[in-house]
């Protein structure tokens, strides 16, 4: 009787091991992915209240900055090629002269305000390292200066030595809505302000 008792307990034990290391060996892949924030969940990127200096709270949730060749970033009914957000953009987007090929990440968002509402208070866009690390700043650039043919670019400057810094198009739609379509890329890659000094 003990023979027939200790084969189940034994094949039984055998299977809670083995389980017990595959979970331990998916928990280490979630883990590694996730310390890898583009790989994933991206950026994530918002509106705020307020400037860089003083950062309020979200007034415009943004899409998550994802890099160039992942499909999650374009907008649900995108003209673009999901299978390859690259196609027809592989070197200058034209609206931004951003050459893509440079780009960490990006993204584009439709957000419900006018752009002159946006500008009529004090705005900043701010992007955070991860979902997990949302605490940590990487790019973050002010609202501000005179938009030309409904359009204004700005900067955004690298944040906590993120090594990231890029540029934000905001495109009045006169509809009440605004395209924003930001670009973050390694520092150095692109003109800053601090590599250009004004005169």
């Amino acid at each position: 009787m003990r023979k027939r008792l200790f084969v189940p307990l034994a094949l039984m034990a055998a299977v809670l091991l083995l389980a017990a290391g595959l979970f331990a060996g998916v928990r280490g892949t979630t883990a590694q992915d996730m310390a890898s924030p583009t790989a994933d969940q991206g950026h994530p990127i918002h509106i705020h209240d307020g400037t860089c200096a003083t950062l309020g709270g979200v007034v415009f949730p943004l899409n998550n900055l994802m890099a160039p060749d992942m499909s999650a970033t374009p907008m649900a009914g995108d003209d673009m090629d999901m299978a390859s957000p690259m196609a027809g953009m592989e070197t200058m987007d034209p609206m931004a002269g951003v050459d893509m090929s440079q780009v960490e990440s990006w993204s584009e968002t439709d957000v419900e305000v006018s752009l002159d509402d946006l500008l009529g208070a004090e705005h900043a866009i701010n992007a955070h390292e991860s979902v997990d690390n949302i605490q940590n700043y990487i790019a973050c650039g002010d609202l501000t200066g005179s938009p030309t043919d409904g359009m204004l670019e700005i900067d955004l400057a690298e944040q906590n030595g993120s090594g990231l810094s890029g540029k934000a198009v905001l495109q009045d739609n006169g509809d009440g809505t605004t395209t924003v379509t930001v670009w973050l890329m390694h520092s150095g890659m692109m003109g800053t302000p601090e590599a250009t000094p004004a005169m």
